[in-house]
């Protein structure tokens, strides 16, 4: 099983801001869809409240809590719980948040990141990764636009 995390973040790694993404982007919207369709996608209870507790289709939705389960979903306590559920994926995404992304990152075998160039308010944000670029992480891929580039990196 390749455990990759992706996101999205600006400069000073903001995944957040208020419950919300800070910018709106279709592209990178419709690159997370690519990436992770036909996966499943773990998920802590915050970032699925923010999704309206509807899961995203075409892929199965895990949510990571410790004080809720849901009817429509499986929950799981723990990464640990989720992960041995999974263990049989070829791929799992972690898609946040913050707390899930620190918890998770050093199992992850790829990061994913959508690098968006401007700087955003925000109050959420993703665990400092780039002073490790080189030594852990190893960029193998990158597609650049004006306002954004996507990244994906490999641990070495």
């Amino acid at each position: 099983m390749k455990v990759i995390l992706i996101a999205a973040h600006d400069p000073n790694l903001v995944i957040g801001n208020d419950g919300e993404l800070p910018w709106h982007y279709s592209e990178d919207l419709k690159f997370f869809k690519r990436q992770t369709l036909g996966h499943p996608i773990v998920m802590g209870r915050i970032v699925f409240e923010e999704l309206n507790e509807k899961p995203l289709p075409g892929r199965e939705n895990i949510v990571l809590s410790k004080s809720k389960s849901y009817d429509h979903v499986k929950s799981f306590k723990s990464i640990d719980n989720a992960l041995e559920y999974l263990v049989d994926r070829e791929k799992v995404f972690i898609i946040g948040g913050g707390e899930i992304y620190r918890q998770t990152i050093d199992r992850a075998d790829e990061l994913i990141i959508t690098e968006i160039k401007d700087e955003f308010k925000g109050d959420t944000f993703f665990p400092e990764y780039r002073d490790q670029i080189g030594s852990t992480w190893k960029e193998y891929w990158r597609e650049e636009h004006n306002e954004f580039d996507f990244v994906k990196l490999k641990k070495v």
